[in-house]
């Protein structure tokens, strides 16, 4: 999986939260961030979230997806 956790961070700084995960889903896709990101982010859950935090948490739990939590210091 070739995933920058930094072109992520990044793009998820530029939000103003909270923010649904289709607005998420659109600024990455807006970024042209890559496919892998997008993916990963329609697995999250339909919810508000309140911080990049809580979205690299969550990215993090998905489970088998690369251990991404430990490319956010989780």
């Amino acid at each position: 999986m070739n995933i920058n956790p930094q072109m992520l961070d990044q793009a998820l700084g530029m939000l103003q939260y909270p923010v649904g995960k289709q607005q998420l889903i659109q600024l990455v896709e807006k970024f042209n961030l890559s496919p892998q990101i997008v993916g990963l982010l329609n697995n999250l859950p339909e919810k508000q979230f309140n911080s990049p935090e809580e979205i690299k948490s969550m990215i993090g739990g998905l489970g088998n997806l690369g251990n991404l939590g430990g490319l956010f210091g989780s």
